[in-house]
Order: C-alpha cells, then structure tokens, then sequence
C-alpha cells in the first residue's frame, strides 16, 4: 500500500506482499547494515521469518504503536531504503522511535533524507506524534548529518546503550520535537 510519494521515491506500508523484495534489500545490504544492528543469523533473513516479521509489524500497526515503511525509486519495484516508526506512546508523551536504512548503491544522494522529511510530515500527522527520538552510534556520521539536516537535536550520551554486532554500544541521543498538532 503506497502511503505518500516525494520527488524520487515512492513510499510504501511493509506489507506481505513486499516480502521477497525486502528480503532481497535485506541479504544484499546484510553486510554493509551488519555493523550498525544486533546480530542477525542466518534465520533472520529467511523468507518465511521475514515474512513473519512483516505479519507481525502489521498487527502493531494495526493497533497503533508502530509503523514500518520501505520505499522505492519513484515507478520503480526494487527496495531501497526503510524507515520505521516503532513504540509508539500516547497521551502526555506523544512520541516514538525512529530507525532507517538505505542500499548502499544509493547512499549519499539525498533518497533518506528526501523520504524520511516526508516520512516524519507523516507521523506527524496521522498519529500527532510530538516527540521522534532517534539513536546513532558515535562513529556513524552519516546518520548524524541525516538527522541534523532533519532538525534533530542532541540530547545527550548513552554509555553501553544497546548491543550492537554483538557488543554492548554507546549512542548519542537525539530527538525532533514537532509543533502541537492544529
């Protein structure tokens, strides 16, 4: 289900449908992601569990709480970027978690940051999220610079904050705050 188009990309709901491709966005970025997520096993990229994944980001989209994107070139098929929404809290905190990633044939042509604006317009939106955290690791500039250019803003450090390829990871906090919905 397409949720918005930009200029360049088209934006979509992960879907079942869209297993197989994101199964394939999956195992060719497995090693480039590798350094920046938890350790994935062989399972993890199994259709059948990915699908299961898929199944299961819909019921928490369903009720709310999440909400996992994939996008496109603009009237292309193949996968090249996601970006997900996750834990959504209501009522005084109005916020949620943001993560991303993108092929890395296409990295550093403006395609995340491109998606992601319109992404945020989005949540924002239709579920009048407040607060949009999202969390790097100290040595990922890129995603710094994406967030930055965002307006993201630091909010501070985290010593040994998730585990990351297997190893317990600092990461710098930071967070969007978005006007009170109208």
């Amino acid at each position: 289900m397409k949720l918005f188009s930009t200029e360049r990309t088209d934006v979509y709901l992960l879907t079942e449908d869209l297993a197989e491709k994101f199964q394939q966005f999956l195992v060719t970025n497995k090693a480039k992601l590798a350094p920046f997520e938890p350790l994935r096993d062989e399972q993890y990229f199994i259709l059948k569990n990915i699908s299961e994944r898929i199944k299961s980001s819909l019921k928490e989209f369903n009720e709310r709480k999440s909400l996992m994107m994939v996008f496109t070139l603009k009237g292309e098929e193949k996968i090249v970027g996601n970006i997900n929404f996750t834990n959504f809290v209501y009522g005084v905190f109005q916020a949620c978690y943001l993560g991303f990633s993108i092929d890395d044939a296409h990295q550093g042509k403006g395609l995340m940051h491109e998606s992601l604006k319109m992404a945020i317009k989005y949540v924002h939106e239709k579920y009048e999220i407040h607060r949009i955290m999202a969390n790097h690791l100290p040595d990922n500039s890129r995603s710094s610079k994406t967030l930055e250019s965002l307006g993201f803003k630091n909010e501070g450090y985290a010593n040994s904050y998730l585990k990351i390829n297997g190893i317990w990871q600092d990461h710098v906090l930071n967070s969007l705050i978005l006007p009170e919905s109208p």
